[in-house]
């Protein structure tokens, strides 16, 4: 009996939170002839509650890791303007809210692109968020069955 309090306790509260995030439009930006590439994607926090997103990952293991990053506007001594891409620690998205990571902004490098990336048509994606209310995951897929990297 106990153990049924403490499902209800603590493991539903981070279900309902995962279904509550939406995924949407995972595209990746991969060219031919370099190691790193990108992807972008829209996700929508439908929680009464901020939820951090810190970490994302692959499945299958294709790249040697994921990075979130961002653009952040600099001055160098000459007092020139330009954005800088940086790796961040997570991005925080406010309750009924949505992200987006975007070239330009927000977004996720794709680094160290391995070979075995031309055998699959299909990758899942694993985003990694938490919150007040607990760490949860959510899941999304990318259909990569027409990548021009991998055509001859």
């Amino acid at each position: 009996m106990a153990m049924r309090w403490i499902f209800f306790l603590i493991i539903m509260p981070t279900l309902f939170a995962a279904d509550k995030i939406q995924i949407k439009h995972l595209e990746l930006k991969i060219l031919n002839g370099v190691k790193n590439g990108a992807a972008y994607v829209g996700i929508y926090n439908g929680n009464s509650y901020a939820v951090n997103l810190y970490k994302v990952k692959v499945d299958p293991e294709v790249f040697d890791r994921i990075e979130l990053h961002d653009h952040v506007p600099r001055t160098d001594e000459n007092n020139t303007h330009y954005f800088e891409m940086i790796e961040i620690p997570e991005i925080e998205i406010a309750p009924g809210s949505t992200i987006f990571l975007q070239k330009g902004g927000k977004h996720l490098m794709l680094m160290g692109i391995q070979p075995a990336f031309c055998s699959y048509k299909k990758l899942s994606f694993n985003f990694f968020f938490r919150s007040e209310k607990g760490n949860f995951i959510k899941q999304a897929s990318a259909d990569i069955s027409n990548k021009k990297r991998c055509s001859q």
